[in-house]
């Protein structure tokens, strides 16, 4: 990607730039997360981060680094399989093996130090290790994309190598500079708009926010700041139940609020990953054939298939029994309650007083008589059409839409003739449930960096002098349907 002052032309070295709008760093929405809500280690397990050579890297990084001690076993998933006799034998006897027992066949003692979670320095630190490792860390410029567009180089006023005909990409931030690139790639997270149950005017967002805004603002808000330091009773509600809703409620009561009560909609719901235990272990790629199989592009049945599957893997917000752990010591104390099958019906914003007065469905009997704030843990819908800086490429290259992600190729890219490529959960209908998280992240990374080195070098041949027919052809049914390169000839 190049500024307005450069030209893009033949048989260059490969130019990277990287947009994000939280930093000039990388990983820094991450980090301020990550800072915001003291969380001291990551739930995903050893093998599960973005070095693109080692499966092993980061096991060996906390190894090389002397810090293995400070990684935490992840519990219920090590030690508790099922051998193929002892499977047999309760078959032969007539006993089911089903989903029951399926629970527990997962992962062998041989993969126990696998799943370790490291802390959140060790992440941080082998992240750092790797982008040194290939000459990465100055890549990222702070800058919030306003839109991105596609089309001839002659629309935008210029000519990229030597010819007005080339297809580019404009990326325009919201500062007015734009810069031009053959290809992007899209790596934006959920890719959505917060969830939030109600709309908050501009008065009540002084007593509430979502949890995606925490980085942008202090944890505890003056007013229940104050109130701590005054040894005046304070409360806070959150609504969600999956982990950021824990962390979130965990260092509330660890920053001194006395009361915090969790309101969710469904029942509590306790699993290690964020996604169903055997999409990550021995029988995956049972589920992914499953998933993979659902792949009929003639109709949209199958995509609504593949839609399905992903929710039931994901089945919403959940918690680690190790993290419940704490929440439990928190209830048992008394400065915690946990709220299940409940919504917030009503909630009234005293802007005079800065608290809210609330009313659940069922009531809470003890409900304090006013909160001072509310923490909305109700995550991110991912949808494309919620994202405004995309619309002229929309108008020009639509796309099929389902459950708010697009029907991408299997490269990930826009369309074929469109090399806009996308990571992340809005890639899910083509990666699967784990699309979310760093084992998604780095599967997306690999398909893309496949894509992008095939056209890269497709490029470089067609631009190389001398081309022979061979050449020539292999260039073409690279794209094309190789009789396509046939021509008609006199007899």
């Amino acid at each position: 990607m190049r500024g307005r002052d450069h030209t893009i032309g033949r048989g260059e070295e490969l130019n990277i730039k990287v947009l994000d709008s939280s930093g000039s760093k990388w990983l820094c929405s991450w980090k301020n997360n990550f800072a915001a809500l003291g969380i001291s280690h990551l739930r995903s397990p050893m093998f599960f981060h973005p070095c693109p050579r080692d499966r092993d890297g980061l096991l060996a990084f906390a190894h090389e680094t002397g810090r293995c001690s400070d990684c935490v076993e992840i519990s219920n998933c090590v030690g508790k399989s099922m051998s193929k006799h002892r499977r047999k034998k309760k078959l032969a006897q007539g006993h089911s093996v089903g989903s029951s027992a399926k629970a527990v066949l997962e992962i062998d003692e041989r993969d126990r130090k696998d799943y370790f979670t490291p802390t959140s320095d060790i992440f941080h630190d082998y992240c750092d290790s790797v982008l040194r490792r290939y000459s990465l860390e100055n890549t990222v410029q702070q800058a919030q994309v306003a839109s991105i567009d596609f089309g001839l180089s002659v629309e935008f006023g210029l000519h990229i190598d030597g010819s007005p005909e080339t297809k580019i990409f404009k990326v325009m931030a919201l500062d007015g500079v734009s810069k031009y690139a053959k290809i992007v790639v899209l790596a934006i997270g959920p890719g959505g708009s917060p969830v939030i149950p109600r709309h908050l005017s501009a008065a009540e967002e002084e007593g509430a926010c979502h949890s995606t805004q925490l980085p942008k603002r202090t944890f505890l808000s003056r007013t229940v700041r104050d109130k701590i330091l005054a040894r005046k009773p304070t409360a806070v509600v959150i609504v969600g139940g999956g982990l950021t809703a824990a962390q979130i409620a965990d260092k509330c009561i660890r920053d001194g609020v006395r009361r915090v009560l969790m309101i969710m909609r469904g029942d509590v719901k306790l699993k290690p990953f964020d996604i169903d235990l055997d999409w990550m272990t021995k029988y995956k790629n049972v589920h992914k054939a499953a998933f993979w199989s659902a792949d009929s592009d003639e109709g949209k049945a199958s995509w609504d298939r593949r839609l399905e599957i992903i929710l039931k893997a994901r089945n919403g917000g959940s918690i680690p029994p190790r993290f419940f752990k704490k929440l439990q010591t928190h209830v048992a104390s008394g400065a915690l309650s946990i709220h299940t099958h409940m919504t917030i019906k009503d909630q009234l914003w005293n802007a005079q007083h800065k608290t809210w007065r609330i009313d659940t469905s069922p009531s809470i009997p003890d409900l304090p008589g006013t909160v001072d704030y509310i923490y909305y843990a109700t995550g991110v819908q991912p949808d494309v059409k919620n994202l405004p800086f995309l619309s002229p490429l929309r108008e020009k290259a639509p796309i099929d839409i389902i459950g708010g992600m697009p029907r991408l190729t299997n490269d990930l890219a826009w369309a074929d003739d469109v090399p806009l490529f996308v990571a992340g959960r809005l890639a899910g209908l083509r990666i699967g449930p784990d699309c979310g998280n760093l084992e998604g992240a780095r599967v997306g990374a690999e398909r893309i960096s496949w894509a992008v080195n095939e056209r890269l070098e497709r490029q470089r041949r067609s631009y190389a002098e001398g081309v022979d027919a061979s050449d020539a052809l292999w260039s073409r049914v690279g794209s094309l349907n190789m009789y396509e390169t046939l021509e008609v000839g006199e007899e």
